[in-house]
């Protein structure tokens, strides 16, 4: 079946037309009579989106999430790809549980694949699945699950490893169990951007870059938080250092004064961080030393968020909201459609090796099928985003 959908406008603001057959794009401006023609109505189409960075909690964690509700979020917001993280109920860190994953992913409605969770004695089953999971996640400091690999000797051996792309998890958790130790019982969430302040994040980018260019390894450090982070990653790419970065959007989109009014709902780790830091994370990503936008999509439910300081989780949905919030921007300080697809479909896809044709699907943008008079009816479990 040939489906042509006219009245196109590509994101370099081209107008065309676009066949599809038998559900794949055939080419633009094609010539012959289509089964059935779609009328874009001028309507932006854009690839569809790659999330390389979200945790849809199934197994284990069915109640926040799982890949049905997950992946009808990410269909819902442009989404076409995303690459789930391993820190589940039980971890993704051998051969076994990789296929439970598989196998309960095959429920998503969007295209899907995984990365694998790095252990100081796992080493054997990455090198054993290298090429059927994205990259091998490593957790420097502790966050939601159990996997951390914290000292220098693990992360040396591991790098070490040939062919591996790593994404990290950069925060220093000998600083982190410190600081919570000096505070003592405290219910304000506000401190939780001191306890995981930016020396914890500083500390453990330095070490986990010293270690990189020491072994040659390839690493992506996942959602970078600060100004200062920013610039050791930007000394690296000049060096050579084989690194690569993402920013999430609540980042890019909220600092810590979003605690007053959100209490535990806006908690996330890495922290959010300061103005003049949300400020520097937009000229990185805007100059290209950031790489990619990447949700760390992290849903809970609404119960377990409204839990006082510590207990509640960290974690933010925005699978949903990353491409509409970005596209907030586009037309400001040089910010284009162009630009935006790079970020979000071009380079993930580049970066993680995703065969190249996941990156043509399409997304209607300023249409139905993500914007309804600017009304987003949440289908994560998660609910709660936060953004105004």
């Amino acid at each position: 079946m040939r489906t042509r959908i006219v009245n196109a406008t590509l994101a370099n603001g081209l107008k065309t037309s676009i066949d599809i057959v038998d559900g794949k794009i055939a080419g633009l401006s094609v010539s012959g009579a289509p089964d059935k023609t779609y009328d874009a109505g001028g309507k932006y189409v854009l690839p569809g989106i790659i999330d390389t960075h979200v945790h849809f909690r199934e197994p284990g964690g069915e109640q926040k999430e799982d890949w049905t509700t997950g992946s009808h979020a990410a269909a819902a917001g442009g989404v076409t790809t995303v690459l789930d993280m391993p820190n589940t109920t039980p971890p993704t860190i051998d051969a076994g549980t990789l296929e439970q994953k598989r196998l309960l992913a095959a429920k998503s409605i969007v295209n899907y694949g995984f990365h694998l969770g790095a252990t100081a004695s796992n080493a054997g089953e990455i090198v054993k699945l290298q090429g059927k999971v994205a990259g091998v996640k490593i957790y420097v400091g502790s966050s939601t699950g159990s996997l951390l690999v914290a000292e220098d000797n693990e992360l040396r051996k591991l790098f070490s490893l040939p062919g591996i792309l790593w994404l990290v998890h950069a925060e220093d958790e000998t600083l982190i169990q410190k600081n919570m130790g000096a505070l003592g019982r405290v219910t304000d969430p506000g401190v939780h951007s001191w306890i995981r302040n930016w020396e914890v994040a500083i500390r453990a980018v330095k070490r986990v870059i010293a270690l990189a260019s020491e072994t040659g390894a390839r690493i992506h450090m996942c959602h970078i938080s600060t100004k200062e982070e920013m610039m050791l990653i930007e000394q690296a790419k000049a060096e050579r250092v084989r690194v690569t970065c993402e920013v999430s959007p609540h980042h890019l989109f909220l600092d810590e004064s979003a605690y007053a009014a959100h209490s535990a709902f806006v908690k996330v780790n890495p922290p959010l961080r300061t103005p003049e830091d949300r400020l520097a994370l937009w000229k990185g990503l805007h100059h290209g030393v950031i790489d990619i936008i990447a949700t760390d999509h992290a849903p809970h439910t609404v119960q377990e968020k409204h839990q006082p300081y510590p207990q509640a989780p960290s974690g933010i949905p925005e699978v949903q909201t990353s491409l509409p919030m970005m596209l907030q921007v586009i037309g400001k300080k040089e910010f284009t459609l162009e630009w935006l697809v790079d970020v979000m479909c071009k380079k993930p896809a580049e970066i993680f090796s995703l065969n190249h044709k996941r990156c043509i699907e399409v997304t209607f943008v300023n249409g139905n099928l993500v914007f309804d008079n600017g009304k987003i009816n949440e289908e994560n479990k998660g609910k709660e985003t936060h953004y105004e």
